[in-house]
């Protein structure tokens, strides 16, 4: 195999294995911070919750590419929990939407906390130009698996 791509592969690699360490990390430190007790899919669901209000089941079943049985089943877990709250729509009442419930409210409220201070972390050490040229390979890699995945 060519020098040039063995590297390639080596670097691609270090990348994924450096992706996935942030995100164990965030995941660590947020979760100590906010003290959240869910299970995984319960945890991206209400994430999704707060990133797309009052979005529907089925909505929240193919963001996250599984079963509405499935998301249901979580939603009610996180209801009785007082994550969320159903609200019903004023038009269809046999359709309803997920908003935040009093449970929910705190959380977001922390994880907006959590994220600020680790914004503030980094931005004090790493520059502009560090910051810009991160977040432009960031989303030029995103669109590449996006694209990749289609």
């Amino acid at each position: 195999m060519n020098d040039k791509i063995v590297r390639n592969k080596n670097i691609a690699e270090q990348i994924n294995r450096t992706i996935e360490d942030i995100w164990i990390v965030l995941e660590k430190k947020e979760r100590a911070y906010t003290n959240i007790k869910l299970n995984n899919q319960q945890y991206v669901l209400l994430t999704l919750i707060i990133r797309h209000p009052f979005s529907s089941p089925t909505e929240l079943a193919e963001k996250m590419e599984i079963t509405k049985s499935a998301v249901s089943q979580q939603l009610s877990k996180l209801e009785r929990e007082g994550y969320i709250s159903k609200v019903q729509d004023a038009h269809d009442k046999r359709a309803f939407s997920i908003g935040l419930g009093k449970k929910g409210l705190i959380y977001k409220k922390e994880l907006e906390t959590f994220n600020q201070q680790i914004l503030d972390e980094y931005t004090s050490k790493l520059s502009f130009e560090e910051l810009s040229n991160m977040l432009s390979s960031f989303q030029k890699l995103h669109e590449l698996l996006d694209e990749q995945i289609k």
